[in-house]
């Protein structure tokens, strides 16, 4: 075998060890490369998770989140902000729930809970949220058993000065199918009753609404009960022919008496008013006694209500022209934040209102709502006889629906006195109207009662809808669907 000469074994030395000195400085830079991109990746994981953790207690915090639902389920609003912000007492929220059975739940409670959440955050310590299970510790019953009969999923607030009371029911706007008799969910209205118990519980007082009885008034209106509550009254029955009108009562309704007072309740009425009161007077056209003396008091105000019946071929709903819909007349502070471009009144069963002049000169008389040109009355003798029009015999519309009178006087010191009465008809507020979504009644209720009981601590938050309101049809509307669908579309 032929020997390698010499100074090729030198140069294969001198390449082999090139070739190690470059594996060991591509080792190097590979450890070094390596080391750098495990350290950046290391701090990279601790930023990410600090962030997280971060942004975790900022959003359980303030709320750092985004209301995605197209109805905007969770949005708070401005007047709750402002609420929140004046408040001067801690406040407590107590949900009679495990915390879980809000939570995890898949949509009604968790939609409150999310609510809850926020109120928490805004109040910056001064709205506490606790949740007591009280299958675990039944004995919280005992520690609010004036608050009456309450459940599971209820919610109480409460501050050093009262408590409230709300079932997970009364959140949420339920509709009732008059067909099946199904109750469900249509909208939701959280906002409003917790916004409006921080205002009942943090006020240094409350005022109170009382139903009057005796005369066969009819006092059984829950929906009506609820609104109030809404707004913070207290509410309580009095019989005005033995009880005195309490100093603390604001507000009076008489609905739907079916005979007249007599001269001392009208005394007790008129010192009531001229002392500031307000009142919702509701009359209806089947009660077959005159009330005089109720007539003449309520001529002082400058209203009379005539004993006929308002009817509507054209501005009424199902074909039925004693469910007549009214024109709502745009007043500031009073009307103006209603979407009557979308939405109607209905007023069942209505009594023209005449405006006098009789009233006193502390008065001021506005017309809320009113019937169109195309309605007529009847007498409520000749009702009975059919609802069709009468030419010759039937008075023609507009007539006034629903009017408030306000009285305003001032003493020598220019202090001003102030009541106010709605005059309206028996169906605007019945049970039926108040309860239905897709009218506003409602609404029209609350924003009437925020102005005239001048109760600057209350606030209206409109319900937020989970679906579409009902489309109703007008009967115009309806004859214009037909002739279009049932005969243009057919011949075209």
């Amino acid at each position: 075998m032929k020997r390698k000469p010499d100074n090729e074994i030198l140069n294969e030395g001198l390449i082999d060890q090139a070739l190690v000195a470059e594996e060991e400085e591509i080792k190097s830079r590979k450890f070094k490369y390596g080391t750098l991109a495990t350290v950046f990746t290391v701090i990279f994981i601790i930023a990410i998770i600090l962030v997280n953790v971060l942004l975790g207690y900022m959003t359980e915090r303030f709320v750092w989140e985004f209301d995605m639902t197209k109805e905007q389920l969770f949005d708070i609003s401005e007047d709750t902000k402002e609420v929140i912000d004046d408040m001067t007492r801690e406040v407590t929220i107590t949900v009679l729930a495990d915390e879980t059975v809000f939570r995890d739940a898949e949509q009604m409670l968790s939609n409150v809970y999310e609510i809850l959440q926020r109120y928490e955050a805004l109040g910056g310590g001064k709205i506490k949220v606790r949740y007591v299970n009280p299958n675990m510790n039944p004995k919280i019953f005992e520690q609010y058993n004036t608050l009456g009969d309450l459940g599971n999923n209820y919610l109480i607030v409460e501050s050093d000065l009262r408590m409230k009371s709300m079932s997970p029911n009364s959140l949420y706007n339920i509709k009732v199918d008059e067909e099946s008799n199904i109750s469900y969910f249509v909208g939701i209205r959280a906002e409003q009753q917790l916004t409006s118990a921080l205002l009942f519980v943090t006020q240094e007082s409350v005022n109170t609404a009382c139903w009057l009885r005796g005369h066969g008034e009819d006092y059984s209106k829950t929906q009506l009960d609820s609104i109030l509550n809404k707004m913070n009254y207290d509410t309580q029955v009095i019989i005005l022919a033995q009880d005195e009108i309490p100093e603390e009562c604001t507000l009076l309704i008489i609905n739907a008496p079916e005979t007249d007072y007599g001269p001392d309740e009208i005394e007790k009425l008129d010192a009531f008013f001229k002392r500031g009161g307000d009142a919702i007077v509701a009359l209806s056209p089947e009660t077959s006694v005159a009330l005089t003396n109720l007539n003449s008091f309520f001529e002082e105000w400058g209203v009379r209500y005539r004993s006929e019946f308002v009817l509507d071929n054209y501005q009424s709903i199902s074909n039925m022209p004693f469910y007549v819909v009214p024109t709502i007349t745009n007043i500031k502070n009073v009307t103006d934040r209603l979407n009557t471009k979308n939405y109607y009144a209905l007023v069942p069963g209505c009594m023209p209102i005449e405006l006098t002049s009789t009233e006193t000169s502390n008065h001021n008389l506005a017309v809320l709502m009113s019937s169109s040109r195309r309605s007529y009355s009847k007498d409520l003798n000749e009702i009975t006889l059919g609802y069709d029009y009468d030419e010759a015999n039937d008075p023609s519309g507009p007539f006034n629906m629903c009017v408030i009178s306000e009285y305003l006087a001032t003493d020598k010191n220019m202090n001003y006195t102030r009541g106010d009465i709605l005059f309206c008809s028996a169906g605007m507020i019945s049970d039926t109207v108040l309860q239905a979504s897709n009218y506003l009644n409602g609404q029209f209720v609350e924003h009437v009662l925020d102005y005239i009981s001048e109760y600057s601590d209350g606030v209206v938050i409109p319900d937020k809808n989970f679906e579409s309101t009902m489309l109703n049809l007008l009967s115009w509307q309806s004859r214009l669907v037909l002739y279009i669908v049932v005969i243009a579309l057919p011949l075209l």
